[in-house]
């Protein structure tokens, strides 16, 4: 039982990877040679238009934000770019999909919070409310 719990406290670590298009998420991560393996991929912050890609042997490229989907972190949590910002993929279940943001806190900068938003689909708009993010559908839609 102690070894059980020792496996289940210790980080999973996935191959980092990039998204070029919503359905590369159900594409399995392609193993890269050694050299061209990405070790992080990091904004270079909320204006900047380019994603940072680090790679093995210290190597890095500078690649724009809106040339790719998104990116999958070494914990295989989905981050989406989207208008320059990265957005966690929390929750997608066919119907619509919930993200969260991190954003600062009005009154103090360096305090931040998770902000839920919402989308349609994988690659419709992003938007802050479910009722704006679903306005597309008829009136008589059933969502599951």
């Amino acid at each position: 039982m102690l070894v059980g719990s020792w496996l289940i406290s210790q980080p999973i670590h996935a191959q980092w990877r990039l998204l070029f298009q919503s359905q590369d998420i159900y594409q399995p991560s392609n193993r890269a040679t050694p050299s061209d393996t990405i070790t992080a991929i990091e904004s270079r912050g909320v204006l900047s238009k380019y994603l940072i890609i680090r790679y093995r042997h210290s190597r890095r490229r500078l690649m724009a934000k809106d040339s790719v989907w998104g990116f999958v972190d070494g914990y295989g949590t989905i981050w989406r770019s989207y208008e320059k910002e990265l957005f966690v993929l929390v929750d997608f279940n066919g119907g619509w999909v919930n993200y969260a943001i991190n954003r600062p806190v009005r009154t103090r900068l360096s305090a931040m919070y998770w902000a839920p938003m919402y989308s349609r689909t994988l690659d419709s708009k992003i938007k802050s409310s479910w009722s704006e993010a679903m306005a597309d559908i008829p009136a008589g839609h059933i969502l599951r």
